[in-house]
């Protein structure tokens, strides 16, 4: 069986197989964490931000045990560990950009915007989730030779596509972030500008872990880049509480200020800290 992990079953070395079990330890303990964390944040268990946190966490957990059967034979029947790493990959990353979406609705105003993006997660899912699955399949049949060579590159396509669509997201949101918070400042000071920075730099954090996790598929690691990626999207599902922790913050400061001086005060046009507000209320249900 070749060792190249596009099959099941490798031969590595001793320091590749700790580095494949620190990858899969850092995905689970911060799976764990996020999950203490959403149940202590969030008020109210609904809504598409919460569910989406919830199933691409599971996913992260599932996908990395998948791998470890998968790699380490540890399963016998290797469709069973093609359809565990399936249904821990789809929600993992499929999940990821629901995640990135559904907070769009929080200062997205252009509902034309929101569509545009919705569509693209459904096109990357049929384009970019059911072929590599069934090339998965075949390069692990009987008779992989026609399958194995367009699963290497399809999975590489794969990789390029999702990574694209999560920094198309993260662009459109610190854009629109960008214009929000320009509304919600009525006298000039150094918070807004401040969390505006923050927000950027987390999203160029987000782009850049992507980024990473392209260089080691094409290192030539694929045995290694299959569990840095659960370890990776873990990092990056934690950043979204930093996210939403500073808009909240933000804008419970904004609302407190703009009650106070409201007489001093020109109209905001279209309400935007109170229409984000509601958002984070009604849509996150967070409590931060």
């Amino acid at each position: 069986m070749p060792d190249d992990g596009y099959r099941a079953g490798i031969r590595i070395s001793l320091p590749v197989a700790m580095t494949i079990a620190g990858f899969f330890a850092v995905s689970i303990f911060n799976v764990i964490e996020i999950n203490i964390t959403i149940f202590f944040t969030f008020r109210k268990y609904s809504g598409l931000y919460f569910w989406s946190l919830m199933f691409a966490s599971w996913g992260i957990a599932v996908h990395s045990i998948g791998f470890l059967l998968f790699f380490f034979q540890l399963c016998q029947n290797n469709y069973a560990n093609i359809i565990i790493i399936t249904l821990g990959g789809v929600p993992m990353v499929i999940g990821q950009s629901i995640v990135l979406y559904s907070r769009l609705y929080l200062i997205v105003e252009d509902k034309r915007k929101i569509r545009w993006i919705r569509k693209m997660i459904v096109a990357s899912f049929l384009l970019f989730t059911v072929p590599p699955t069934i090339l998965n399949f075949g390069s692990n049949s009987p008779h992989p030779e026609p399958y194995l060579k367009p699963f290497q590159v399809y999975e590489k396509i794969a990789l390029f596509g999702f990574a694209t669509q999560e920094i198309i997201i993260s662009s459109v949101y610190m854009w629109e972030a960008r214009k929000m918070l320009k509304l919600m400042t009525v006298e000039s000071d150094r918070l807004p500008g401040r969390v505006m920075r923050h927000l950027i730099y987390v999203n160029i954090l987000v782009i850049l872990l992507d980024l990473s996790i392209i260089g080691t598929e094409l290192g030539g690691v694929h045995e290694i880049q299959t569990t840095y990626k659960s370890a990776i999207y873990s990092v990056k599902l934690k950043t979204e509480f930093v996210v939403l922790g500073q808009l909240c913050r933000l804008v419970e400061r904004d609302m407190s200020e703009y009650g106070s001086r409201s007489h001093n005060l020109s109209p905001i046009p279209s309400e935007p800290a109170q229409v984000l507000r509601e958002g984070i209320e009604t849509r996150a249900n967070s409590t931060v």
